[in-house]
């Protein structure tokens, strides 16, 4: 008899190796449907929109740089071919504020393909800025020694060892606002803005300012070109303080009060509405010396991606609300962008394109995340296009119904469940001399086979809970009315299905509880031992029969 006992059990562990293949085969399945689901996701995000990326909008400038020749006394007839080509460059003007606010409303029916379909939104992006240009003539490291007729400012740089002075070009008047968006196709129509409380309307770039950038521009008005270009204004604040010191009857709060009002005169207000759908992601690229994103959507589930968490956030059953304020990644981001757009002849690009998934990072090879950026030098001196990986923060619109994941995650149970439900036939068969044979043991695993099999295209058609009570219930029908006749009485059968709803029941619960699965999972394997143990605690398993 225990030479059956032991033949009996060969055969249970054999069947439970066989069916570890038909999981593992299952899991392939998951797999490959999973893949399947995010390749028409990415054909939807081809025909219609991808993930967006916004970098905060700032004010571009061109310039065209002449640079210096040294004078050699040795080769006068050759000094031009030694002199450098002028080249042109972009330089950048910051907003010293910025309060960006996205109200986001977000669906899955917006796009779909069969069973499935791409998280989607869809809302409103409000830029409220401030630039002040004192903070920028003042950074002028150059004198200004003519203003041309279409207001082009001239700087020189004096130096008597030098054949050619050094002449920096600034077209004031090609001046543009720059909203950057990473796909286009997703800004329905052009963004509404405001310009010291006068409405200026947007355009697409004709001939890109900033290459291998997908943006909006705006063109400054003249009045505010005026603005910009003025080489006075410094002149102007210097003569402000120099009066004001030598008016005795002035003290210190009233020439700082005038120094206040001057700054003020020269700050430039902003307000930019800009509508927005995208798929799946959402990031924002901060810029300027103070900013901050609030962001109110009505997703349940959202997951925050990035490099900073957000500073504030509350979840309800309505959605959520969430802020984020970095200085460490604004200031970065600033050097980044100077140092890329105003390297010589648009050595570098910036990077403005998210993936589906957050957490991969396929971006061109030759590209380089260097929150400092690169230096016009190094660009030169490489000769060839580099790539910088701007610092940004978002939400991802994460799915409460990943029906792929959940299977993924119930398979883990499958060895635990075939072994408590074979280990409750050969209990019964032991302790209850009930005759068993490997057969049944054979249909039983089958059945529970058939759980994960019912499980994955139900939950791609229903909602994952309800597809696992489904399925379950079938499966524990099943054996159950199977069991009344392998062990030829009702009580026995009861006893049975019980356990194995139980087990479908528990299972559902560790699942649920996704911090605490792991826990609740080798709790529950200690207490499937500790009953086992129990149970045959008096076990003469030598006189078994």
């Amino acid at each position: 008899m225990q030479k059956t006992l032991l033949t009996k059990l060969t055969i249970i562990v054999g069947l439970c190796i066989i069916f570890l293949i038909g999981l593992s085969m299952i899991s392939n399945i998951i797999y490959e449907r999973q893949y399947y689901a995010k390749s028409v996701i990415k054909e939807i995000t081809q025909q219609h929109v991808n993930p967006q990326e916004v970098i905060t909008p700032f004010i571009a400038v061109p310039t065209t740089v002449t640079p210096a020749c040294q004078a050699d006394t040795s080769d006068t007839p050759n000094i031009k071919s030694k002199c450098e080509s002028p080249y042109s460059k972009i330089e950048t003007i910051f907003a010293t504020q910025t309060q960006a606010a996205q109200n986001l409303k977000v669906s899955t029916d917006t796009y779909k393909r069969g069973i499935y379909s791409a998280t989607s939104y869809d809302g409103q992006l409000t830029f409220d800025q401030s630039y002040t240009f004192v903070d920028t003539l003042e950074n002028a490291d150059s004198t200004v020694t003519a203003l041309s007729n279409d207001t082009d400012s001239i700087m020189t740089s004096s130096n008597a060892d030098k054949m050619q002075l050094a002449k920096t070009i600034t077209h004031w008047n090609k001046a543009k606002l720059i909203i950057p968006v990473s796909d286009l196709r997703g800004v329905a129509t052009l963004p509404a803005v405001t310009i010291n409380q006068k409405s200026i309307g947007a355009s697409y770039p004709q001939i890109p300012m900033i290459e291998n950038l997908t943006y909006v521009e705006v063109d400054i008005p003249e009045d505010v070109l005026a603005q910009l270009s003025n080489p006075t204004s410094q002149q102007n604040k210097e003569n402000l303080v120099t009066t004001s010191a030598m008016n005795t009857n002035l003290d210190k709060s009233e020439v700082d009060r005038q120094l206040s009002n001057h700054k003020d005169n020269q700050a430039l207000k902003i307000t930019i509405d800009l509508p927005l759908s995208g798929i799946s992601n959402l990031t924002t690229v901060p810029t300027g010396q103070n900013f901050t994103l609030s962001m109110h959507s009505d997703w349940q589930t959202p997951n925050f991606i990035g490099k900073a968490l957000p500073n504030t956030k509350s979840i309800t059953n309505e959605g959520f609300d969430a802020s984020w304020q970095n200085q460490y990644l604004t200031v970065a981001n600033n050097q980044s962008i100077s140092q890329c757009i105003s390297t010589p002849n648009h050595h570098c690009t910036i990077i403005n394109e998210p993936t589906l998934n957050p957490d991969s990072q396929s971006y061109n090879p030759d590209s380089f995340d260097s929150p400092r950026g690169m230096t016009a030098d190094s660009a030169a001196v490489a000769g060839s296009n580099q790539s910088i990986l701007l610092n940004s923060f978002g939400v991802s619109f994460a799915s409460p119904n990943d029906v792929y994941l959940q299977t993924e995650r119930t398979m883990k149970y499958a060895l635990l469940l075939i072994l408590v439900s074979f280990g409750t036939f050969f209990l019964f068969e032991v302790l209850k001399s009930s005759r068993i044979h490997p057969i049944q043991y054979l249909l039983v695993g089958c059945a529970l086979f058939v759980f994960y099999v019912l499980l994955l295209p139900l939950a791609e058609q229903i909602f994952f809970w309800q597809a696992y009570t489904v399925a379950a219930s079938a499966c524990v029908g099943l054996i159950g009315w199977y069991s009344y006749y392998v062990f030829g009485g009702l009580k026995r059968a009861l006893i049975f299905t019980a356990t194995l709803a139980g087990l479908y029941a528990a299972f559902f619960g560790i699942l649920s509880t996704e911090d605490l699965n792991l826990l609740l999972g080798a709790i529950f394997c200690f207490m499937v031992l500790a009953c086992v143990m129990v149970m045959t605690r008096k076990l003469d398993w030598y006189k078994v029969t």
